[in-house]
């Protein structure tokens, strides 16, 4: 036998020290989790007169789905970069109607961005906890547009002397490729229906088209005058002063001589400017703790963690979130049809489920995947349990697709809607191929066989195409029209791609009531003529081991102190998992472009 050379001794001695480095890395994770739950259920208690921290990290969302895997753990030291709205709502409800919890702190410090939607459901809720006669109290060393919606519900809002109040509006700004294309000499064609369907203009303009302006300035318009509305009423505010803070900030803080802090107390909007020393002798007024001792607090993860499971129910309401772009497969992060599938199909199987709320915060996406997905939803329908369509953030485009023949439909006054339309997209490389010294030749069997990138478009492909795209938006308006006792007529005049706000889609009938997801439950139990019962959440299978390192993730040990993300990096990773989820078997897409665009301005 042979022996093994120089170098395979070494390579496999490479191997077995590349194989104990990583064992001991997961025995040491292994050890933390472990010592992690012990350290943390030993010492976890609500004392009597507690502050309840609220400190959401990232971004606040429908479902938090963090990678909880062993790379995600490895590659997220921060924490997750995601805030689900469920368990901040649920930790306020409970510390309303629990004596031991007197106050409530909102350190935002973390959150990266919260959608209006959201703040509106958390604020809600803290004024439930503020009608209960206890005390919310805001503190901040800055306060973003987002972070000040979430504040603006507090009995008291301090920021730090070195800190800022800043309101940036929103926008919808994109970028347009059309002139790099030409330049690459690649030619995209761009199929739609719809003359407010701007999703795929950035392919083929180098502006915005006056419809896409139009709709857009609509639509920022209406969410800065909630938002406006939203803080004159929670503030009590006079509009001309807090108009004049927002639209003149430059101006307002030369006045004084560049101190945003004494600013932002002489215009009302906080209330004291205060170091965090300061800070905990006020929360010890509010729990009624005299001393100049601190006083007992609890973050709401580990308040979480306290409180005792629901007692069971004969007849259960089931949620099913559809959260991120509609796409065929089983994407975790993203309302994939296949895994939405399965949760509608094993609630309507469940003998307990009653009916079926749908939450969705999506722009759309995939034409064939929305479809399956609301064919799921009508066979639940048939089976006598009633589905209502509750829309988050965003439920535009597939995302109305999916609700489209619901029971009832329910938005929140912010949420953005609508945007009834299909585009088709299909890039082509051959001149630029052709530049770099690559053509492409061959035979066919049929005249309209599926072109390769380095092939264009012949014009019977490209009348097939557009017939498909006009048919896909035809059956779009007709589902609407079956769904909403309207005729496709009106509801042509509605579509077209348009957008709208919650609000105005009540007004033109696109959805039923104005309303949070305890709405739509309530709906739905209505329709089911139930009156007594739970609710019950179907979300997708952890992984092996992932419910292990969530807990280390989430332990006393391992809380987020700083935000997850960079706006950047969102904006990132939205456009990475865009692009991932273009995967329509008919390159068919009902998605709302400026959905996917409009944020806050900063």
């Amino acid at each position: 036998m042979e022996k093994p050379n120089l170098l395979s001794r070494i390579g496999l001695a490479i191997t077995r020290v590349r194989n104990f480095v990583i064992n001991a890395i997961f025995l040491l994770l292994v050890v933390g989790i472990i010592v992690g739950i012990v350290q943390g259920a030993m010492s976890l208690q609500v004392e009597d007169g507690s502050a309840l921290v609220i400190d959401p990290a990232g971004v606040i969302v429908e479902e938090a789905r963090p990678d909880y895997s062993l790379t995600g753990l490895l590659s997220q030291p921060g924490g997750p970069g995601q805030t689900g709205i469920n368990d901040l709502l649920r930790a306020v409800d409970h510390a309303t109607d629990d004596d031991r919890i007197r106050a409530i702190v909102l350190r935002l410090e973390d959150l990266v961005y919260a959608d209006t939607t959201h703040a509106l459901q958390l604020g809600n809720a803290l004024e439930g906890f503020k009608a209960a006669g206890k005390e919310v109290i805001a503190f901040g060393t800055t306060y973003s547009q987002s972070k000040y919606a979430i504040a603006s519900f507090a009995s008291a809002i301090y920021l730090h002397p070195f800190g800022e109040v800043g309101f940036s509006g929103y926008r919808l700004i994109q970028s347009y490729y059309k002139g790099l294309l030409d330049r690459l000499d690649i030619n995209v064609h761009l199929f739609r229906v719809g003359d407010y369907k701007s999703a795929g203009e950035f392919l083929v303009r180098d502006s915005m088209s006056p419809e896409a302006r139009e709709n857009s300035q609509e639509l920022v318009d209406g969410r800065w005058g909630a938002y406006r509305q939203l803080v004159l009423t929670n503030r009590s505010l006079e509009a001309d002063a807090f108009d004049r803070y927002a639209k003149a900030y430059d101006a307002v803080i030369e006045e004084f001589n560049g101190d945003p802090a004494r600013a932002a107390l002489e215009f009302r909007l906080v209330d004291e400017l205060l170091t965090p020393d300061h800070l905990n002798d006020r929360v010890g007024t509010a729990v009624g703790e005299q001393s100049d001792n601190d006083h007992p607090r609890i973050g709401y993860r580990q308040y979480l963690q306290t409180l005792p499971p629901k007692a069971p129910s004969k007849r259960q309401i089931a949620i099913v979130t559809a959260q991120g772009p509609i796409m065929m497969g089983d994407e975790r992060n993203a309302a994939a049809a296949d895994n939405l599938v399965a949760l509608i199909r094993k609630a309507r199987k469940d003998e307990s489920v009653a009916a079926l709320v749908l939450r969705i915060d999506s722009p759309g996406g995939s034409a064939t995947a929305s479809e399956l997905i609301r064919e799921e939803l009508e066979v639940m329908q048939q089976h006598d349990k009633p589905v209502v369509a509750s829309m988050g953030p965003v439920a535009a485009s597939g995302g109305y697709w999916i609700a489209s023949t619901a029971n009832r439909i329910v938005a929140h006054p912010t949420t953005i809607t609508g945007s009834i339309g299909v585009i088709g997209v299909f890039p082509n490389l051959e001149k630029a191929l052709s530049n770099v010294g690559i053509e492409s030749d061959g035979v066919e069997s049929l005249p309209l066989s599926w072109p390769t990138l380095g092939q264009d478009l012949s014009e019977p492909a490209k009348r097939l195409i557009q017939a498909s795209v006009s048919g896909i938006y035809d059956r779009f308006i007709h589902l609407v029209a079956r769904g909403r006792d309207m005729t496709p007529e009106a509801v042509d005049e509605i579509g077209q791609g348009r957008v709208w706000l919650g609000s105005k889609a009540l007004d033109i009938g696109l959805v039923d009531q104005l309303g949070d997801l305890d709405d739509a439950v309530a709906l739905a139990a209505e329709l089911a003529d139930v009156e007594t019962y739970g609710v019950k959440r179907f979300q997708p299978p952890k992984q092996p081991g992932e419910e292990l390192l969530q807990q280390l993730m989430e332990s006393q040990a391992l809380l987020p102190h700083d935000a997850a993300a960079s706006d950047l990096g969102q904006r990132l990773s939205r456009a990475w998992a865009l692009a991932n989820s273009l995967n329509d078997p008919g390159h068919r897409y009902a998605l709302c472009e400026p959905c996917l665009g409009l944020s806050d301005g900063g």
